[in-house]
């Protein structure tokens, strides 16, 4: 391989390293759509449950927690949380109907001005139910 042809090859894997570096930095969404408190609505067909959510943001880090208004669960962590400005993913264990054993509940939202729309999803009991989230 010829001089300029190495230097060419060295010119162009630099710029994809960079570009491959920098690309994730450009993408990291505003999370003051998500943080704060929020009021969730799920309809269960003959049960509506309402949900608390506090979504909070330390240093870039999204955080945070969820509560059922009648103390079925309370201030419990929320985990694999992703968001990217339109979608907002998190989940968390939850004691579930029929029978109240705690099971991952995961959540996907489509996020708006004050309001998310979106789904919880119970995968060990093939389970999904539309929800509404208001601040």
């Amino acid at each position: 391989m010829t001089k300029t042809g190495f230097r060419g090859l060295l010119v162009t894997g630099l710029i994809v390293l960079v570009i491959a570096v920098a690309a994730p930095a450009q993408g990291k969404a505003d999370t003051a759509k998500i943080v704060g408190s929020w009021t969730i609505d799920v309809n269960a067909g003959e049960a509506t449950y309402t949900l608390s959510l506090i979504v909070t943001d330390t240093n870039g880090q999204v955080a945070g927690k969820i509560s059922e208004s009648m103390g079925a669960f309370s201030d419990v962590p929320l985990s694999d949380i992703y968001y990217d400005g339109p979608t907002f993913r998190f989940a968390f264990m939850s004691p579930t109907p029929p029978d109240g054993t705690s099971r991952t509940v995961k959540a996907e939202f489509k996020v708006g001005v004050d309001k998310m729309d979106g789904t919880l999803i119970v995968p060990d009991l093939e389970v999904t139910i539309e929800a509404k989230a208001t601040r």
